[in-house]
């Protein structure tokens, strides 16, 4: 009977595999040795696998580990005299702190964990294992003589989405070889450095900010990654250019004086909220994953997560949920991390040019509608139009500089259907992937009806696999955003759809647009703050260029304004309100300042304030750009040559500017 089903079950398995994008190749039922050359052979090739198991019908595959799929294995034996569980246990290891549980064809575990850079194989008399880089097991769902090799918990097929719970730092040192070290000479692991910096805010001053430089170099010892995070925090700073962090990045540690470490990098992302890991632990895939619920997990024929507490249930008195820490922001009081929201409204209404002018806000660490945002990674995935939302990046790049965390991603056509076989859509794989890898803050799908073609918005199973895929996303820290149609009456605020999407959802902002053009944001759930706080803005249109016919080529831009009946005062960008403060300055006690002397100064690369455009070019059309906004916003009128500010820009806008400084220097 056993050897039937191995002649149908692990071909089966192989091929399943392989689609899956996992490498195997052929081992004996009998011993599980290699019947192939498998470090140079494992393959995912769908034509190889069928060739070998065509030859060897009965074979297992085997699963190579560390770098080549990214898992690597605790072995816990059983039976002649070991105990590989107890053996684990007595370091503090269960088989509850994997997300993926095999029990082997002997009886034994094998506990799948993510691949950790420097865990390689070790064995041990107790019967507890290590396969890591240059070793193998036999995957799960292979027939062996002695049995099957069955998932008592997770899947790999899961796991290939979600990602695995990082290999037990416990064994770490134990799996590494003794004169491999465990981080860069003098520094931590970028992960470990990557996750706190997203913890500290990047406008502090001048020298707060060349001193987390400096201590990010001691972290990272001064490696290229360390340089690109350096970067990418420092992007959004007053004082930022690319060309000032390089070269603050190579003086470090060329003079004599006050060391900055890395420790007091890590002292100050714990007073922002980050909760550190252990010393050994250096990764930062989130230990708490938000399990999907059993309808979704049976929609997708998942075993459903482990409980967010990996013993069981916690316990917490008031004092206990009053220590706790709040969730870490995307959008202060709008977006959380790991949140799933929705921007909710009719066609045309503005849905698609709100999304991209909060992505680059958050990508950029500005403030987004008067709201704080936590500079970090964004993917914007235009599934809807592509070709458009180029145009609008090119507009917001010229209009705020430019953004290197923010990142376009094209091409996506089907979230939705999975190939034959398969339990995930292949670009969810792939996404999931660059998501796992980059480690965005925010993901903006746009819309949801492109993105999932033939979807059923109407049933729970459709909409529950559209929860799935954002949850799912969500799995390595970031906000998925997803932009929806509203319903056909347009007047309760909810997605199009299945009850089952808004129940899901942490923020839903439902936009409206009123007869005076200014569209305004209903805050219809929000569960990181209240939901009186309306966002409104009217939609202007940008000339970014000109067509083969010499015709200007617009697009549409989000220009925040107040959201007050008639919302007739457009609210200032930052950038705005630099230029007119340094109008004001030059204004003094006259009546005007020369336009081209303002142009001058504004676009002078010693005054930072109105743009940090490194090109002379782009720096004085940016400031002609801000200068016409702020005629538009009636703050200034221009008239022979000469700048004059009206009354709304008067000692009033003054005071409220002032007060609104001292508001936030008290946040």
């Amino acid at each position: 009977m056993e050897q039937a089903r191995t002649r149908t079950q692990n071909p089966e398995t192989a091929r399943k595999l392989a689609r899956d994008g996992f490498k195997i190749f052929p081992c004996d039922p009998a011993t599980k040795r290699p019947l192939v050359r498998w470090r140079d052979k494992a393959t995912d090739d769908p034509v190889k696998v069928a060739r070998w198991w065509s030859k060897w019908p009965d074979a297992m595959p085997g699963l190579p580990t560390g770098e080549a799929n990214g898992l690597s294995v605790v072995d816990l034996d059983v039976g002649k005299g070991k105990d590989g569980l107890a053996a684990a246990r007595a370091i503090g290891i269960t088989p509850g702190d994997a997300d993926l549980v095999v029990r082997t064809g002997g009886g034994g575990l094998h506990l799948f964990f993510e691949h950790v850079e420097g865990v390689t194989n070790s064995a041990s008399a107790e019967g507890l294992d290590v396969r890591g880089e240059g070793g193998y097991v036999i995957a799960p769902g292979a027939v062996s003589r002695s049995g099957e090799y069955r998932c008592e918990r997770g899947s790999l097929g899961a796991a290939r989405l979600l990602g695995l719970s990082p290999f037990p730092s416990a064994l770490r040192r134990r799996a590494r070889p003794a004169d491999e070290p465990s981080a860069p000479a003098g520094g931590h692991d970028i992960a470990e450095l990557r996750d706190a910096l997203r913890f500290i805010p990047n406008n502090g001053s001048y020298d707060e900010w060349v001193s987390t430089l400096m201590a990010l170099h001691h972290g990272s010892a001064g490696s290229p990654d360390g340089l690109a995070l350096a970067l990418g925090w420092s992007a959004g700073h007053p004082g930022f250019s690319h060309a000032e962090v390089r070269e603050k990045w190579r003086s470090f540690g060329k003079a004599d004086g006050l060391l900055v470490t890395a420790d007091s990098l890590f002292a100050e992302a714990k007073r922002h909220g980050w909760q550190g890991v252990d010393a050994d632990d250096f990764d930062d895939l989130p230990d708490e994953v938000e399990a999907p619920s059993d309808e979704i997990a049976a929609l997708l024929d998942m075993t459903p997560e482990k409980p967010a507490a990996k013993d069981g249930l916690t316990f917490l008195s008031p004092a206990d949920c009053a220590a706790s820490n709040p969730r870490p922001y995307v959008i202060k009081g709008l977006i959380a991390k790991r949140d799933v929201g929705c921007i909710v409204g009719a066609p045309g209404v503005g849905k698609s040019v709100l999304a991209p002018a909060l992505g680059y806000a958050v990508a950029q660490g500005r403030e987004a509608h008067g709201r704080r945002t936590k500079a970090g990674g964004v993917f914007y995935v235009a599934a809807e139009d592509e070709h458009g939302m180029r145009g609008r990046v090119t507009a917001l790049k010229a209009e705020h500089g430019d953004a290197p965390n923010f990142t376009l991603v094209g091409g996506v056509s089907d979230l939705l259907n999975p190939e034959a076989g398969a339990k995930w859509a292949a670009q969810v794989r792939t996404l999931a992937k660059a998501v796992k890898e980059k480690r965005p803050t925010l993901i903006v799908i746009d819309t949801l009806a492109m993105a999932f073609p033939g979807l059923e918005e109407n049933s729970a199973e459709g909409m529950g696999r559209v929860v799935a895929v954002a949850r799912a996303l969500t799995k390595w820290g970031a906000a998925v955003i997803l932009v929806h149609h509203d319903t056909k009456d347009g007047q309760q605020g909810l997605p199009r759809g299945h009850s089952l999407l808004n129940g899901a959802l942490d923020v839903s902002i439902h936009l409206r647009k009123g007869e005076s053009g200014v569209v305004t944001g209903r805050l219809t759930k929000n569960r990181n703050g209240s939901c009186d706080g309306d966002l409104a803005f009217r939609i202007r249109g940008e000339e970014i260029g000109t067509d083969e016919d010499g015709d200007p080529i617009t697009t549409a831009l989000c220009d925040p304004c107040d959201p007050a009946p008639g919302g007739s005062t457009p609210r200032l960008k930052p950038t705005e309100a630099a230029a007119l403060g340094l109008i004001m300055e030059m204004v003094g006690e006259g009546e005007s300042v020369s336009r081209d002397e303002w142009l001058a100064r504004a676009a002078s690369p010693d005054e930072l304030r109105v743009t940090t455009a490194e090109d002379a070019d782009n720096r004085r059309r940016a400031a002609r750009r801000i200068l016409g906004r702020l005629a538009d916003k009636e703050h200034v009128t221009i008239s022979d040559g000469h700048i004059r500010l009206t009354q709304i820009g008067g000692d009033d806008w003054f005071d409220d500017l002032e007060e609104d400084e001292a508001d936030h220097a008290d946040e």
